[in-house]
């Protein structure tokens, strides 16, 4: 019996780890984001499949040193892509994943209401995060213009980039929420509690 009931422990605290991961898994998932990201190789693509299509044209420009929109300036969102948040974007994140040697410069400009997105580059220069000014937000049908500035010339034989937009600000590291934080510490003191049950009884 005492085998038995060992046993029986091992197998309760070995589910309860794996339960455990699962909820640190799902709890550094964002509650909530329009994401759509799309990527591209060459001098010039369009996003699309099989992600989805915001009718977002790139082109390298400029002796292959600048990545731009186009036309310039473009209007956001043609294709009227809408999710349960709306047909806005908030953020912009462009990741170099090969071809060039980094991103020296970035600027997003939304013509129609005359903002300037903040910038900030990352990863050694492989990542710029773009990300509208306080309370504003691209919309769609706004004119914008977006240009990426390398510190060299891509080579477009190799050249290929993953981007997104999203509504709600890209974070390199998500922060788990309370609620999610509390139910896993109440998790964990009850197997405790069995655990010293379960022994206590062998």
């Amino acid at each position: 019996m005492t085998g038995t009931l060992r046993d029986f422990s091992v197998r309760i605290l070995s589910a309860a780890a794996v339960a455990a991961a699962l909820v640190v898994g799902l709890s550094t998932t964002p509650a909530h984001a329009l994401v759509v990201p799309w990527s591209g190789a060459g001098s010039s693509g369009i996003d699309g499949a099989p992600t989805t299509n915001l009718g977002d044209n790139w082109q390298l420009t400029g002796g292959n040193m600048i990545w731009a929109i186009t036309p310039s300036p473009s209007n956001f969102n043609s294709a009227n892509y809408s999710n349960s948040f709306g047909t806005f974007a908030t953020a912009f994140q462009f990741t170099i994943n090969s071809g060039v040697a980094g991103i020296g410069s970035a600027q997003l400009d939304d013509i129609t209401t005359g903002q300037i997105w903040n910038t900030a580059i990352s990863l050694a220069s492989q990542r710029v995060l773009l990300t509208a000014p306080s309370g504003a937000q691209l919309s769609e049908g706004d004119q914008y213009t977006l240009d990426i500035n390398f510190t060299g010339a891509a080579d477009p034989s190799t050249f290929s980039f993953a981007a997104l937009w999203s509504d709600s600000l890209i974070s390199s590291t998500s922060v788990p929420e309370p609620g999610t934080l509390s139910l896993f510490g109440v998790a964990v003191l009850a197997l405790v509690a069995m655990r010293r049950r379960l022994f206590a009884a062998i």
